[in-house]
């Protein structure tokens, strides 16, 4: 039997952070209580539920991202997070975190505070440096680094910042600079500048290589992402499928994995970002049985009347499907349906509607975020006759 040592945390034992609610629990009974919820969702279809799959090699570093808010905290550049009460509290070596991400931050506080970009202050709304946002491939050691900024003010430090970094961590791939003018609650704005000759970090699974930029979705848990994306292709394996439509592709994930059992795969996804890496992907993985598009997935079911697709996969943000969506893909009527979700609840509400014309094969937790009361959940639904 599996041994799960308890995370060692003292940010949770000190009330600092409660960001994992279940770290009280011993792993196995944190997924015990990810279980319960599903089961109270679905009191009809217990018997469906299939044995959680979970961190086999342990919790501590899984977690591939970071967001980080900045603050000047007597005079010293602190990296953290504001609560609820948008009091900011310093959090520089979250266990969950992967270690290269907490292993960069005295590097980048250092360089941070050498070439003078002050954060900004919610009070008084000066400064200029709001959030670091970091993501880290551990299969291709490469980190992505984006500043957020609340103007180009500070852009050409920034730019010797990024040389010095890479020259002291190699690993680090991509820099960025988001810029977030406005004094709201956004994590970050819409233009983007890369600051390196590279743009995009490769992360690989099995045969497959993808590439994530820095406006692109990617999974934050890449290990259970890859149980994900391998338990889907197993059930590809044994059903009639040779035709599948992948709805909120992103970078194209479950796309090729179905290319290895399905002569023609469709991604779509409205980031023109995400398509663009897809698209990239496609070519290094030599995917000439999946294409994709950059639509709204609302406008291209709307246009959709003449093909057919013998299976679809949803990943839709944690809102989940609206009502007009839903319609179409009954309209459409593939005879099975993947449903991979974030927010069991919303999933429980689209199955709700979607069992008109589709009855439960399988219900299955993937712990992708281990001690929180979130998981992924993927569903398998088949056509009524």
């Amino acid at each position: 039997m599996l041994e799960f040592p308890p995370m060692k945390c003292h940010h949770f034992l000190q009330k600092h952070c409660l960001s994992c609610d279940l770290l009280s629990h011993d792993y196995l009974s944190s997924v015990a209580n990810k279980e319960q919820t599903l089961s109270r969702l679905f009191p009809l279809h217990v018997e469906k539920i299939k044995p959680s799959v979970i961190c086999d090699r342990g919790t501590e570093g899984s977690r591939n991202k970071a967001k980080l808010a900045v603050a000047l905290i007597q005079g010293e550049i602190e990296f953290g997070f504001y609560d609820n009460h948008m009091q900011f509290k310093k959090l520089e070596d979250c266990p969950l975190h992967a270690p290269a991400i907490n292993t960069i931050l005295d590097a980048v506080k250092k360089e941070l505070n050498a070439h003078k970009i002050i954060p900004y202050d919610l009070v008084f709304k000066t400064g200029e440096l709001k959030y670091l946002l970091i993501t880290y491939s551990e299969s291709a050691n490469e980190l992505l680094l984006r500043f957020v900024l609340r103007s180009t003010e500070s852009l050409s430090r920034l730019k010797k910042i990024t040389l010095n970094l890479i020259a002291l961590h190699p690993s680090i791939k991509v820099v960025t600079a988001n810029i977030q003018s406005v004094h709201q609650a956004i994590l970050e704005g819409d233009e983007e500048i890369v600051l390196t000759k590279n743009d995009c970090i490769t992360h690989h699974f099995d045969e497959y290589s993808l590439f994530q930029g820095p406006r692109s979705f990617f999974q934050t848990h890449s290990a259970m992402a890859l149980k994900l994306y391998r338990q889907f292709q197993n059930e590809l394996s044994v059903l009639s499928i040779h035709s599948l439509l992948d709805l909120y592709c992103g970078v194209g994930a479950f796309s090729f994995f179905a290319a290895k059992y399905c002569s023609k795969v469709v991604g779509v996804e409205i980031s023109d970002a995400a398509i663009f890496y897809a698209n990239k992907a496609r070519e290094k993985n030599n995917s000439i049985a999946v294409h994709f598009l950059a639509m709204d997935v609302e406008a291209y079911l709307s246009n959709q009347q003449t093909d057919y697709f013998d299976a679809m996969i949803v990943n839709p943000p944690r809102r989940g499907l609206n009502e007009s969506i839903i319609a179409h893909l009954m309209k459409l009527a593939p005879a099975y349906l993947f449903y991979s979700s974030c927010n069991a609840e919303t999933l429980h509400r689209d199955i709700l509607q979607l069992e008109v014309q589709y009855q439960i094969k399988s219900l299955q937790i993937f712990d992708m975020f281990p001690f929180t009361r979130h998981f992924e959940t993927l569903a398998i639904l088949t056509r009524k006759l």
